[in-house]
């Protein structure tokens, strides 16, 4: 027989047949190929699409930190007062410049705003402040920061504009040298000009010092920052800052993969209207992506050379034994008629056997489109401290599920019950019969109290949903609701979303007066101090998961007072089985038994820290606490102790986990607080006697200690004797 004959044979059919399938599955692994490349391709342009995102919000962030310093010098006392002596035309040497100064080069030295120098001028005046003091615009900007793009001209017409923040492009500032090469740096400046105002700041940022901190994860990241007005704020490719291009073209085309593996253009654009553009460039991958091309097509050669073969191979294999076959078709074709109901019967058992009932009725529920409803058992299992016999939490469980299931299928025989969770229990009501679930809920309730001495049930009903596709909604919905179930003794039933659903957290007085008596390692006073916020709980109705939200705000400001005395993992080993017990309380009784055991150890293990005698310690606690308003300083305690300043400081630190200089500043920050509360003296007066010469440095160090200006604090303590 002849492999290509004209006429139609059963080699040449089944030889065909196989080179079908051979097409078949090349097409296949051609179609999945193509897939993986373009996933490939996806997902590198997604990362670099989130890289960028992370970028772009740490510049973001790092300009409001500029705009916020910016609009804080702007509005120093210090500066509106020599804008209006500027404005009187009084004598330069009258001039109050010096604090501006000051502050300039504090802003100036702060390592993490990243502002080589913050510049101070004015519209009728060459004056002109900056961390170098003061001068003139015209020295300013024709030598220090001369700019071809930034004259002095244009920094005066600058007066004119209407907008208060300016970010402009960033440029080289600075004079070139005699060789002619530029000596200057990449600056961004960012300037601050109220409409009505006579007087501007502007901040130099640093350009390569900010890139150098934004992409320290990503040195080798393309990316140019632009405009409202799509002009180049700044780019890390040099060559498009020189030339200042615009990227309207790439912003427009960002986004969109190109398939020819080229340069992609990715944008994104933050809140201010900057868009941050991405030239995302891969040799590598598209390197890659060829060979591995390369290496498909090769294989694909080879597997159908292989596959022809063996297709041949098989064809002559089996065209006999099917030759064969189609001889006795006939016969087998009569024995199967023979045979037809057995065939049926033996078709009928193995469906029979292959019926679960449990996915039967599953599917049952999630095929039925009619009206249902949700009923959501939550237990919350009472801690062994507080029942007088221990039961098996999964024998429970159990017990309590079939109980439920039983009274459910007994009022409700078409209601669905099975477990979610080990604590969790879902009914599935048909139908629309909220009545009468809450009938069966009430007679649940009588059978759910008499285990209450083990476990607190509660019931939470959805509303009713007409669609199985919202069973996930139905549950978020439960499982919301049974959150806000009361400190109750016994079976409780929500229906509804209460008013009253925010998060706990502790008011900033609270804050500060459990942090000072759990400092002083007092007991008593801690208590004294914290159950009443127990009661006021409960008197307000608070949820279960309120009280939660309250125990873990509690226990981390302990936790964070237990770090500040350096007390060891080992001694707070005690308090695991306390904060299990906090989880695990169901009524306020057990709250103020568990936090009483709670703070009873937290109190006592500071005791234990503060009481440790240390005579150097002694002497410089001692002295901080007498001379805290006086000019102290390391090195006046050290000639005293007759040690060295550097090894004091580390002394200090290592004994009490804070230096000198934060224990002196505690001290005086904490008798202003106690000044500003029981006294009516003004905020200066206070700071001068408690020791900082300095209103900003006072206001500076309240703010970072408290969270809040001195002004703001007194403000908050007579809202709360108010309230």
């Amino acid at each position: 027989m002849k492999l290509f004959s004209l006429q139609r044979s059963l080699f040449r059919n089944i030889l065909a047949s196989f080179m079908i399938l051979i097409l078949i599955f090349c097409s296949f692994n051609l179609l999945i190929f193509w897939l993986v490349k373009n996933h490939l391709r996806s997902e590198m342009i997604a990362q670099n699409r989130l890289t960028l995102q992370k970028v772009a919000e740490r510049y973001q962030f790092q300009l409001d930190k500029v705009r916020e310093a910016l609009y804080k010098q702007f509005t120093e006392k210090s500066v509106i007062t020599l804008n209006n002596q500027v404005i009187l035309k009084k004598d330069s040497e009258s001039l109050s410049t010096r604090p501006i100064v000051l502050d300039i080069q504090s802003i100036a030295s702060d390592s993490e705003l990243y502002v080589d120098n913050m510049i101070l001028m004015f519209r009728s005046t060459n004056l002109a402040l900056s961390k170098l003091g003061p001068g003139t615009t015209v020295d300013l900007f024709n030598s220090i920061y001369r700019s071809s793009i930034y004259p002095l001209s244009y920094w005066q017409s600058q007066f004119e504009r209407s907008d208060n923040y300016v970010l402009h492009p960033a440029t080289v500032f600075g004079s070139p040298s005699p060789a002619g090469e530029s000596t200057g740096r990449m600056l961004i400046p960012y300037s601050i000009k109220p409409a009505l105002a006579d007087n501007m700041m502007i901040a130099m940022i640093d350009g390569d010092r900010l890139r150098d901190a934004m992409l320290k994860e990503y040195p080798d990241l393309d990316i140019t920052i632009v405009g409202p007005n799509q002009t180049v704020i700044y780019a890390t490719n040099k060559l498009a800052m020189a030339n200042g291009a615009s990227t309207r073209n790439e912003a427009d085309q960002a986004n969109e993969t190109n398939k020819d593996s080229n340069p992609v253009a990715i944008a994104y654009q933050d809140e201010d209207g900057l868009r941050y553009v991405m030239q995302m460039t891969s040799p590598e991958f598209t390197s890659r992506i060829l060979r591995l091309d390369n290496l498909m097509m090769i294989l694909l050669g080879v597997s159908i050379a292989i596959a022809f073969m063996v297709s041949l191979f098989f064809s002559k294999r089996i065209h006999q034994p099917v030759r064969q076959l189609i001889q006795e078709k006939g016969e087998i074709q009569q024995e199967l008629q023979d045979q037809q109901s057995e065939l049926i019967n033996y078709h009928f058992m193995n469906k029979l056997k292959n019926i679960h009932p449990d996915p039967h009725e599953w599917q049952h529920i999630q095929g039925t489109e009619g009206t249902y409803t949700i009923v959501l058992y939550e237990l919350r299992f009472r801690s062994p401290a507080f029942t007088q016999v221990a039961m098996s939490r999964e024998h429970l469980s159990q017990t309590i599920g079939e109980q439920l299931k039983r009274i459910t299928d007994e009022r409700f025989r078409d209601a669905h019950t099975l477990q979610m969770e080990h604590h969790q229990f879902l009914t599935v009501f048909p139908g629309n019969e909220r009545e009468r679930i809450l009938g069966m809920l009430e007679e649940l309730k009588s059978a759910l109290d008499e285990e209450r001495r083990y476990c607190l049930v509660t019931a939470a009903i959805s509303s009713a949903f007409e669609h199985s596709l919202q069973f996930g909604h139905a549950y978020r919905q439960v499982n919301e609701l049974a959150a806000q179930a009361r400190l109750l003794e016994e079976t409780q039933i929500v229906v509804e979303y209460r008013s009253d659903r925010a998060t706990y957290f502790l008011t900033l007085t609270q804050e500060q007066e459990l942090t000072a008596a759990l400092k002083s390692g007092k007991e008593q006073e801690t208590l004294d101090l914290f159950l009443p916020w127990l009661d006021e709980l409960d008197q307000k109705e608070a949820s279960v998961d309120t009280f939660k939200h309250m125990v873990l705000a509690v226990t981390d400001k302990a936790k964070m007072v237990l770090d500040h005395y350096k007390v060891p993992a080992d001694d707070t080993l005690q308090l695991r089985s306390i904060l299990l017990q906090l989880e695990e309380c169901c009524t306020l009784d057990e709250y103020k038994i568990s936090f009483e055991a709670y703070f009873r150890i937290v109190t006592h293990l500071i005791r234990e820290k503060k009481e440790t005698h240390d005579p150097i310690i002694d002497h410089v606690l001692n002295v901080i606490k007498d001379q805290y308003a006086d000019d102290l300083s390391l090195d006046v305690l050290a000639d005293q102790l007759t040690l060295s300043s550097s090894y004091l400081s580390t002394y200090i630190k290592e004994k009490t986990g804070a230096n000198f200089m934060e224990h002196l500043h505690d001290r005086r920050v904490g008798y202003a607080q106690e000044l500003l509360i029981q006294t009516d003296s003004n905020i200066q007066d206070i700071g001068l006697q408690v020791g900082y010469r300095n209103i900003s440095s006072f206001n500076r160090m309240f703010k970072s200690r408290t969270g809040s200006s001195p002004g703001e604090y007194r403000r908050t303590h007579l809202l709360d004797r108010r309230a």
